[in-house]
């Protein structure tokens, strides 16, 4: 479809903007619209929806001016230079907007709120080729980020104080504590840093560097409301707060003001716009801020009018840029002969940003100044003439900068020539700059359905109906004469066309501030991640033993009620394991302590054995089997002694520090014990295993029923280690069509037919062995796979008896004979594995069961009698294929690897009498 695919989401917008359209007549009743989707039952998580007269006028925005920025993007695109993710990201956006304001769960309008931060990074980094954008786009994430973090406090302390994550629960029944004050600043700031409110006012206006429709979109309609949408939602619950209505009231003067001020030196008119943008986000915080029934009322008000001419204007800047190939006013003028449609909406929006009547800007500024001059009564009267000061100020600012951009574009001497226009292109900033019109005439239907959010607020009398004319009041006056001042500020300096000094001293505090937080996490990098091992085992080990460690011992959970032991023979096996173990610590050489860590491997073996865990026992003592093999495998071309390194005194420090923290395991581990206060889930677990998994070994229904997903991300693991160890050892096999010797070369036959050629190498005795216990291990890997889901064994136990057999015949024949073993590429065994797990936990679902269910098909086979049959054994048979899989890579990579290796003289050569390895002599110095 091309560009023409943005069709397809304003077409769902827009009919999703109907349908709430037509919802409007219920909630101007009162009427509250709820829906509950169920999403964890078990955990009481769901996504409850709610649809008042706040939810129903940013609904509108989103999805009304929405739908229309959607038809806009099929012209303003060009399908050859369209980016594929532009929709997707845009629709995206537009249904977390919808999510953040009609959640009625904090933790899902969380969610929301997060996705538009994370949409609009993606969005203002669209080109990220350029450098520009994606620096504007991190500051837009960081800066919001911040905020979306403090606010995810402010949840979870406001939640702790009410018991509930409802929205709707929370502002009924608010505790008067210090918790729910500091939770309700917390939100506050998450907001201010969402509307680009002082001091985070400096990410918006970089945001620019986004496509224009982004901003109409993000940056004008909905994304920046979202700020003002949750201080609407809040004020009716927090407006009492000592600091609600001055913090907002100061806060918002300042960002109008800066804002107005910075969109009068600019000369990007997109820019302007975004500067204009914060300060009109200023305007609506100080109208909220005020916190009584005729300031809701008109701070909405505002906000509908602001999204309708704010989106306009920016779309009537694509259509210029698009038209003339510029923003900049010193090359454009004159525009308004050329392209009358874009110049009559921008003259209707712009009317309607400067509160000229009859527009609906004209109605919001117009109940703005009234709200703030009626409620002079007790501690208002100062917020009010500072608020109602503040917003007269700031319309003459406004009437300039509206002036200056309409002005600048659209009249005096004409400039440049437009190249290119499309009526198409102007279809969506007219209809919006029309709405924005008739919209002004609307009062009596703007006021009925914004009726039940403005009751809302306990402060204030009843707030006025909207109109146009009220009479000659003080707040008619001071727009008349905002608008002679604006017009005059423009005659004198609005139409100035110089460059604008310097970024935002905010702006440039911030990316000081990035650039100190670099610099210092490189010298903390530099310091810390010194690339030694030990020295980061030991920072680890010494915080985990300073500060897990001291609050267990002052935390009283240990108690003297300790079994040491069961039987005599777990005593024997634990003094064993203890001088094993710390033989291993005063051995220099690496065999002698290789197998020192096996005793100690095979020891804890037997106490699992001992303890009545047959499984596990099994489990580890062949892991154990496997770990020797892998490590003599290694030992071949390493030195036959430790370095003499550290120096004694260090190795005192390390041997406190391990007693320390062996110290440390055994009395978490007995705190824990200790520390059960239900019934064990064992008691019953035998019957659940049989009923849910339909097998009596608890250990494999576990790891293949009950967490399988568990087990398939550590076959996932698993696979990725082997992986990885065969890319670093470069593996390479007999080139095709060679001849595969059986022979020896003195004409020998050898037991086994790929073993080695040499006579030096060759061990008949082992060859032999091999021979005879090959097949006899191999089926015992099969028993152990068939026989697991009832007794000790599994596809792990099997995958690694099967391993074990082909590392023997390694041992006894080389890589030939390996190779003659498994004459394929260890991937198809790691591969073919992974498809059977991932398809065996997938395919109850094409049967209407769920993910990982499992079957017991019974039968009565000739000769063999009752059998049965549990479809969880192809999970455990795709886990055998992995292990095998793994293990083939393992002795290829570090068996016939390193042998290959050897031939072609590039291994190192150990020295047998040293600590150190020479290279080999085709390895470069």
């Amino acid at each position: 479809m091309g560009r023409f695919v943005f069709l397809l989401p304003a077409a769902a917008s827009i009919g999703a903007a109907i349908w709430f359209g037509m919802q409007g007549p219920a909630v101007a009743a009162g009427a509250v619209l709820q829906e509950r989707v169920e999403w964890m039952p078990a955990l009481d998580i769901a996504i409850d929806l709610r649809l008042g007269a706040l939810q129903w006028l940013l609904a509108m925005v989103v999805l009304g001016v929405g739908g229309l920025i959607f038809v806009y993007c099929a012209w303003y695109f060009e399908s050859k230079t369209l980016a594929s993710r532009t929709v997707g990201l845009l629709t995206g956006f537009a249904a977390s907007m919808l999510l953040l304001v009609l959640s009625d769960d904090l933790i899902v309008l969380l969610v929301g709120w997060e996705l538009t931060t994370v949409f609009s990074y993606l969005l203002v980094g669209l080109n990220h080729r350029s450098a520009s954008n994606r620096r504007a786009a991190q500051t837009a994430l960081i800066v919001t980020t911040i905020g979306g973090l403090t606010m995810l406090v402010g949840v979870m302390l406001l939640e702790s104080e009410t018991g509930t994550f409802s929205l709707a629960a929370t502002l009924e029944a608010v505790p008067q504590t210090g918790a729910a004050a500091w939770a309700a600043a917390l939100m506050v700031v998450g907001a201010l840093s969402k509307s680009a409110i002082v001091p985070f006012q400096y990410w918006l206006p970089g945001a620019m560097a986004a496509p224009t429709p982004v901003s109409a979109f993000l940056h004008a309609a909905a994304m920046v409301k979202a700020g003002i949408f949750l201080i609407a939602a809040l004020s009716p619950a927090f407006v009492e707060l000592p600091w609600w209505r001055w913090g907002l009231v100061g806060l918002g003067i300042i960002t109008m003001l800066l804002g107005a001020v910075r969109a009068m030196r600019q000369l990007d008119i997109k820019v302007l716009l975004a500067h204009g943008t914060v300060s009109q986000l200023g305007l609506l915080v100080t109208v909220l801020g005020i916190g009584t029934h005729a300031s809701m009322q008109a701070g909405l008000t505002l906000l509908a009018a602001h999204a309708v001419f704010k989106a306009a204007l920016f779309m009537v800047v694509g259509v210029v840029d698009k038209a003339t190939g510029t923003r900049d006013l010193r090359e454009l003028g004159g525009l308004a002969r050329r392209m009358p449609l874009a110049a009559g909406a921008a003259i209707l929006a712009a009317a309607s940003m400067a509160g000229i009547p009859p527009a609906l800007g004209f109605l919001g500024k117009e109940a703005a100044l009234d709200a703030a001059l009626g409620d002079a009564d007790g501690g208002l009267m100062a917020i009010g003439w500072l608020a109602f000061i503040g917003i007269a100020v700031g319309a003459a600012l406004t009437v300039a900068y509206s002036l200056r951009f309409v002005m600048g574009v659209f009249f005096g001497r004409l400039v440049t020539e437009p190249k290119r226009r499309s009526r198409a292109l102007v279809v969506a900033p007219v209809l919006l700059a029309l709405l924005g019109l008739v919209a002004g005439f609307g009062g009596d239907l703007i006021s009925a359905l914004l009726e039940p959010q403005v009751d809302a607020v306990p402060a204030g009398e009843d707030a006025p109906h909207l109109a146009l004319w009220h009479g000659f009041t003080p707040a008619l006056i001071s727009s008349m004469v905002a608008w002679l001042l604006g017009a005059l500020l423009h005659r004198s300096i609005g139409g100035r066309r110089r460059a604008p000094h310097g970024q935002d001293p905010l702006e440039r505090g911030y990316h000081a501030g990035m650039r100190a937080l670099d610099r210092l996490a490189v010298e903390v990098t530099g310091r810390i991640q010194t690339g030694s091992l030990p020295m980061h085992l030991t920072t680890i080990l010494l915080v985990t033993v300073a500060f897990p460690g001291i609050a267990l011992l002052l935390s009283g959970a240990l108690t003297s009620d300790v079994r040491l032991f069961d039987s005599p023979g777990q005593v024997a096996t634990a003094v064993i394991v203890s001088i094993a173990a710390v033989a291993v610590t005063t051995t220099r050489g690496r065999l002698k302590a290789f197998m020192l860590l096996s005793v100690v491997g095979y020891g804890v073996a037997l106490l699992f054995l001992l303890h009545g865990a047959p499984d596990l026992a099994l489990t580890q003592a062949l892991a154990e089997t496997v770990f020797l093999v892998i490590l003599v495998l290694v030992l071949r071309r390493l030195p036959k002694y430790f370095t003499n390194r550290p120096l004694r005194a260090a190795r005192y420090l390390r041997a406190m520090l391990g007693i320390a923290v062996g110290t440390f395991g055994a009395l978490a581990a007995l705190a824990a014990l200790q520390a059960r206060t239900g019934e064990p889930i064992s008691d019953g677990f035998y019957r659940w295993a049989y009923e849910f998994g339909h097998g009596e070994n608890i250990v494999n229904v576990t790891l293949v029923d009950i967490r399988a997903w568990d087990t398939l991300g550590e076959v996932s693991v698993v696979l990725a280690a082997a992986t990885g160890v065969a890319s670093l050892i470069f593996v390479r096999r007999p080139t095709a069509g060679t001849p595969r010797q059986t022979q020896s070369a003195t004409g020998r036959r050898t037991w086994l037919r790929g073993a080695f050629t040499s006579e030096q190498l060759a061990s008949p005795v082992l060859e032999m062995m091999t021979r005879l216990l090959f097949p006899v291990m191999m089926t015992l890997s099969i028993y152990l796979l068939a026989v697991g889901h009832n007794e000790p064994g599994g596809g792990f136990a099997g995958g690694l008896v099967a391993g074990i057999a082909l590392a023997v015949r390694y041992l006894a024949g080389g890589g030939q004979e390996l190779l003659e073993a498994v004459p394929f590429d260890a991937g198809k065994l790691l591969g073919g594995g992974m498809a059977v797990v991932v398809l065996s936990v997938i395919w109850p679902v094409l049967i209407g069961g769920r993910i990982g269910e499992s079957y017991a098909i019974e039968a009565t086979l000739p000769l063999l009698g009752e059998q049965k049959l549990v479809t969880t054994v192809f999970f455990d048979i795709g886990v055998w294929l992995i292990v095998i899989g793994a293990m083939l890579d393992f002795v290829r990579s570090l068996g016939a690897g390193i042998d290959l290796h050897s031939e072609q003289n590039v291994a190192p050569r150990p020295q047998w009498r040293s600590d150190r390895s020479l290279p080999g002599e085709g390895v470069r110095r």
